[in-house]
């Protein structure tokens, strides 16, 4: 397991614009069998400390939020795939439509992770989102 520096962007296009927000958080990056695993913790407005694991592997990621919050997203490429978003507003369903998803690795290690995607919660949809997570020393 080795500390890793993330670097999270979230972009969200809202009315035609792009909003965009940066987030830094440390955390720790493993390889278990074919996949590699990032966790760190992250403050969530309204809901408090989360706990989230990235898992990549070659044809999906799946990103898991535990705590204030819960969810189990799965991001495949061309693919909708459907979940349910746990919040202290109550649950959602979350149905994700992913038109990219790219990972870039250095020395077999990965270091940069892209995903756009479209998100509908309840069946409303809520427009295009993209992330960029970077992985540094």
């Amino acid at each position: 397991m080795q500390d890793v520096q993330i670097k999270l962007t979230a972009k969200h296009l809202v009315d035609g614009s792009w909003d965009a927000s940066t987030h830094h958080y440390e955390g720790k990056r493993v390889q278990k069998a074919a996949s590699w695993y990032v966790t760190y913790k992250e403050q969530m407005e309204g809901a408090g400390e989360v706990s989230t694991t990235i898992k990549l592997s070659d044809k999906a990621i799946t990103l898991i939020r535990q705590g204030g919050v819960s969810t189990r997203q799965q991001f495949e490429k061309g693919a909708s795939t459907q979940s349910m978003y746990q919040s202290p507003y109550g649950p959602f369903t979350m149905e994700t439509h992913t038109n990219k998803l790219r990972i870039q690795y250095e020395n077999e290690l990965p270091v940069l992770i892209e995903i756009a995607y479209q998100l509908w919660m309840n069946e409303q949809y809520t427009g295009e989102h993209e992330l960029r997570i970077e992985l540094g020393k």
